[in-house]
């Protein structure tokens, strides 16, 4: 037996042991999926198989004495899921037209990713796509149809729910991990001396601006339809862009509320540090914010005065008097 060979030995006994002491159901449960592959594999000879769980088979042993005149031919078939979670099926009987599409239907519902789901959900998932292409094998093509879309309704509600808990435990981790970096950094000397040269509100507004992105991202986690099947890294990438682009809208609130071509109308809203930290909140948490401040800060560069327009308009209630010659009187004809 080679090294390589004693190796993989040993890590097996290794963790039949481990498991034995600690899970000993799992030990149970793949010693029973053992002797179940064992005893359908005498029904498939032909078609090797690994099943990790039986949805359903058919079989009747064609090879049974009949009573003469009984031609019956059993439709003899299997359907289970793989050890990969993957649903693969057998039918040595021909299938019709209508059964083939109520199988293609429920293979194109079960073909969606499932892997960002707990393994509970995936199988639970994969047990409604496996029943769905029982009912189309045995013909009842409206059953099949429901199961199927029950599956495509169940995994995504599932994917919804996944999503939503990535994008909160992002936003949970990620202002946690803010606010230990502040910390960091005003608690070390030399940081602490390059941050305080800085002007105090504009701390204040940042903080505002983090906490609105933090706020909104909330809000759109609770309502918003998302999708998990991305991936949890751009769910943590999106989290962290809105969290960068709210710090620095309150920055921008901060610089356009101090300079001094700002409208007085901006100035008489931040006159002290509370009023920056609510100012960049509102900032960070409506993204329409600050452009509509820089349209309203741009404006504020021209001077001239807009030009007012008459009112040309004809007034009913007013009295027009022509003018008449000097020394005439009397209407007009």
């Amino acid at each position: 037996m080679s090294l390589i060979e004693k190796s993989l030995e040993f890590r097996k006994n290794a963790r039949r042991l481990v498991l034995g002491w600690f899970r000993p159901s799992i030990l149970a449960a793949e010693h029973s999926r053992h002797e179940l592959n064992l005893s359908l594999q005498k029904h498939w000879p032909d078609s090797p198989i690994q099943v990790y769980e039986l949805i359903h088979e058919n079989w009747e042993d064609k090879a049974t004495v009949k009573p003469p005149g009984d031609d019956h031919q059993p439709d003899n078939f299997i359907v289970f899921i793989d050890p990969a979670l993957d649903i693969d099926w057998i039918n040595d009987s021909t299938s019709t037209d209508a059964q083939l599409q109520c199988i293609s239907l429920a293979e194109s519902i079960g073909a969606k990713r499932c892997g960002h789901l707990p393994r509970e959900q995936a199988l639970e998932f994969k047990r409604l796509i496996g029943h769905a292409i029982v009912n189309g094998i045995r013909g009842d093509a409206k059953q099949s149809r429901a199961l199927a879309d029950t599956a495509a309704q169940f995994i995504k509600d599932r994917t919804i729910e996944r999503s939503r808990v990535w994008t909160l435990a992002s936003a949970h981790s990620l202002l946690l991990g803010a606010a230990a970096t502040a910390i960091v950094c005003f608690s070390l000397p030399l940081l602490h001396t390059l941050l305080s040269g800085a002007p105090v509100g504009i701390w204040f507004a940042a903080a505002g601006g983090l906490l609105g992105a933090y706020l909104s991202v909330l809000q759109k986690a609770g309502s918003g339809e998302w999708d998990a099947a991305s991936g949890f890294g751009i769910h943590v990438l999106e989290v962290l862009t809105k969290f960068a682009a709210g710090t620095l809208f309150g920055c921008i609130a901060f610089a356009i509320s101090q300079s001094v071509h700002a409208p007085a109308s901006i100035k008489a809203l931040t006159p002290d540090n509370a009023s920056l930290f609510m100012f960049g909140f509102v900032a960070g948490f409506i993204e329409r914010v600050i452009p509509k401040m820089v349209s309203t800060y741009s404006e504020s560069f021209t001077n001239d005065e807009p030009r007012k327009v008459h009112d040309t308009k004809s007034n009913p209630n007013r009295i027009i008097q022509r003018g008449r010659p000097n020394g005439t009187t009397g209407s007009p004809n």
